[in-house]
């Protein structure tokens, strides 16, 4: 389901491709050719971009810090008894450390906690009562700002625009209303850990994440040399998933990253928030017409067609976190009860 490459321990001095915001859009916001261009190309090259003067508040995103550091404080205990839906396969609420698998490191469980959010009925967590309506603006504002991304992406894979609609309503309808299923995760690593997550791809369009309270996130290249990603305060890392390399035929790659721990310490902990950009779940993907003028890079999926579901589905099966014999007819009709009435 995932490209392989043969394991590799090396640590590359190449760098992840740096651009800035200003150069991508104008000032209205609409991309600019070359700045589409030079996005595109960086996702088709590596996978992955650092965006510098991406528009999110600075006062935003310290709160969500501060806040998610108050509610992991709470303990285990708590936050399982209040606020953890294992049934739905943690995509709302309290995920303890340890519950998923990294299945390229051995079966290992990877060593983070996590506080998980989506569209529409997320959890609240009653001992920090700010916390969720902080989570949920941060939420919104990762939104906009991967649609944008995603209009950037269009003109680039689809210069003659014949797709253009089909690509941006996947995540919203031509009256500007939201429908994406997107999840977005507040994240705390132990400094004590050696490895924080395994090595995988993301399962989504795009994937967004400011720069974190601490280094560790790599990179593996085509070659199969791992990549520090250096980012300063203010950057955006941004990497393409499974369902923008299999809308693209192969053309952009989802890129196989970790989180490695090259700096213990006996004490503290690594917090991170990345947002990951979902079309509405119940569309069907396929790939672009542009992109049929190219050979179909199959190494993700064998299907033609196949809706967000389906592939989240497989995902999460893949990874450990829903039961191996749950048919996928029964995971779609959770997730849609839980869209439509809650938990």
């Amino acid at each position: 389901m995932v490209p392989y490459f043969p394991h590799m321990e090396t640590q590359h001095t190449l760098e992840v491709p740096r651009l800035s915001w200003q150069g991508i859009f104008d000032s209205a916001g609409t991309p600019r050719a070359a700045g589409a261009i030079a996005f595109g190309e960086a996702l088709c090259g590596i996978g992955f971009a650092v965006i510098s003067g991406a528009p999110f508040r600075q006062d935003l995103l310290d709160t969500n810090y501060a806040l998610m550091q108050e509610v992991f404080a709470l303990g285990v205990d708590r936050l399982k008894d209040t606020c953890s839906h294992p049934e739905i396969g943690f995509q709302r609420g309290y995920m303890p450390t340890r519950t998923e698998v990294g299945i390229r490191c051995g079966g290992e469980p990877d060593d983070k906690e996590v506080m998980a959010f989506g569209s529409y009925h997320n959890v609240e967590v009653p001992d920090v009562p700010h916390y969720l309506q902080a989570a949920e603006a941060y939420y919104s504002a990762c939104q906009d700002v991967g649609y944008s991304l995603m209009h950037a992406l269009a003109v680039y894979l689809d210069p003659e625009g014949n797709e253009h609609d089909y690509l941006l309503e996947l995540f919203r309808r031509a009256d500007g209303t939201r429908i994406d299923d997107s999840h977005m995760r507040h994240i705390r690593y132990p400094s004590s850990a050696k490895r924080m997550a395994c090595e995988h791809t993301d399962s989504n369009m795009l994937s967004l994440l400011p720069a974190a309270r601490g280094k560790g996130l790599e990179v593996r290249s085509t070659t199969g040399e791992w990549i520090a990603v250096e980012t300063e305060p203010g950057d955006l890392v941004v990497n393409a998933g499974d369902m923008l390399n299999f809308i693209s035929g192969g053309r952009i790659l989802s890129t196989l990253h970790r989180v490695e721990n090259r700096f213990q310490q006996s004490e503290g902990f690594r917090h991170s928030m990345p947002f990951f950009f979902h079309p509405d779940h119940r569309q069907e993907l396929h790939i672009l017409q542009s992109c049929m003028l190219e050979p179909a890079d199959r190494r993700m999926f064998a299907h033609e067609r196949i809706t967000g579901y389906h592939l989240l589905y497989e995902l999460l099966r893949l990874y450990q976190v829903i039961p191996d014999d749950l048919p996928v007819d029964q995971w779609e009709a959770s997730m849609e009860h839980l869209k439509q009435h809650g938990f």
